[in-house]
């Protein structure tokens, strides 16, 4: 793929000229001289030439972050423009994921190369992905980028609700109703404008329908006043009987923790992409909106759950691949408690503890799983069970 090496070792040997060309006058016989010289290259081979040399550059200044990344998905299109479609993806997806682990406006830009790239081979689902990706995290970026401002709302919807401004907590003798903040981490949940009808169903659901719409009304009142404490701006925004928070003026721990989670799921985890995930992980503090009961909580409920799950399994595999099994435990213990009949679970927990020679702890958690099934499901570990403890259990 790429240059022949006779051929790059011919445009190194002009590099000097290269760099005089744009000076000399175009009368010039050494202007002459230099023109025959490019056009024995093609567009294409020298603009992939002069990339490569970028990247060499960039390595050897320290710049090598989001100048690397940027130049890696435009040397991609170079080789898309060849029709060399594996390396140009290669390239693409390595420029993003790099994008991806600094962060910043970097990741949208190589994902939205990366999908021109994909359209071009024929890929349109795949592009079609990419661009919605590229799209949403762009939509994000404009919330996290007033997160400096003193104006902005925060609102913790893992674990039980806490909402912030600027840094400081609104705490409980500020909320004129319990409903109030109900109905703000209501409208945080939908992200989206939704009818007033919708609003009384999911947050009034047995109420006679006129009472429900007061009820309504006036909640929807002592929010606004309250909210107004902190700001000028009106901030639940109406339209066409709909309402919803003011776009980009609130963050919330669930779309941060979302957002990590997609992107680190469709990849295969890096160093970089690990801190990304103990960043996500630790924006779970315990279930969403556990202190909201309501049957519209209950199945984002369950997914975000099992998101978590997810991705501190990929974490301790991560780490017990890497030989880092202490940080594996600490994913394996969180996991085995939240999923305690998981055999699968109990096999990482059990290679962690033999990882660090801590036999005694392999006995001790098979032993409390093998109670746990017992009594609580009158079960017994599988026969891959039985035998991978066994051999386990005999390693020094």
């Amino acid at each position: 793929m790429g240059f022949h090496q006779s051929s790059e070792s011919k445009l190194k040997t002009n590099d000097l000229a290269y760099l005089g060309f744009i000076k000399l006058d175009r009368s010039s016989p050494a202007h002459n001289h230099l023109v025959n010289i490019r056009d024995q290259h093609s567009a294409l081979a020298l603009a992939e030439y002069y990339f490569r040399c970028g990247l060499d550059v960039f390595q050897q200044v320290g710049h090598d972050h989001f100048f690397n990344a940027l130049n890696r998905s435009l040397l991609a299109l170079i080789y898309a423009r060849k029709g060399e479609w594996d390396e140009a993806l290669k390239i693409a997806e390595e420029a993003f994921d790099d994008a991806s682990a600094q962060g910043g406006a970097l990741a949208p830009i190589c994902e939205l190369l990366l999908s021109a790239i994909l359209v071009e081979s024929g890929a349109h689902q795949q592009a079609r992905r990419r661009l919605a990706n590229s799209m949403e995290l762009l939509r994000r970026m404009e919330v996290e980028t007033t997160g400096k401002d003193s104006s902005l709302f925060r609102i913790q919807m893992f674990g039980p609700i806490r909402v912030f401004h600027g840094g400081q907590e609104i705490n409980a003798t500020q909320w004129r109703t319990v409903k109030s903040r109900h109905l703000l981490a209501y409208l945080a949940h939908q992200d989206k404008p939704v009818s007033t009808d919708q609003i009384i169903e999911d947050l009034w659901p047995d109420v006679d329908p006129d009472r429900a719409l007061a009820l309504f009304h006036t909640t929807l009142y002592y929010l606004r006043r309250l909210l107004h404490q902190f700001t000028q701006e009106e901030m639940i925004i109406r339209g066409s009987k709909r309402y919803q928070l003011r776009p980009g003026r609130i963050l919330s721990d669930r779309f941060q923790f979302e957002k990590t989670a997609h992107l680190a799921l469709e990849k295969e985890i890096t160093a970089a992409l690990a801190e990304q995930l103990e960043a996500a992980v630790s924006l779970y503090r315990g279930d969403y909106l556990e202190d909201l009961d309501y049957q519209w909580v209950m199945p984002i409920q369950e997914k975000l759950r099992s998101l978590n799950l997810e991705l501190r399994q990929k974490l301790a595999v991560y780490y017990l691949q890497n030989k880092m099994p202490a940080k594996a435990l600490l994913h394996l213990q969180q996991l085995i408690m939240l999923n305690p009949y998981s055999e699968t679970t109990l096999k990482l927990l059990l290679t962690a503890c033999a990882e660090m020679g801590d036999q005694a702890a392999v006995i001790k958690h098979y032993a409390a799983f093998t109670k746990n099934i017992s009594e609580e499901l009158g079960l017994q570990p599988s026969s891959e069970m039985k035998k991978f403890f066994a051999h386990i259990s005999k390693q020094k």
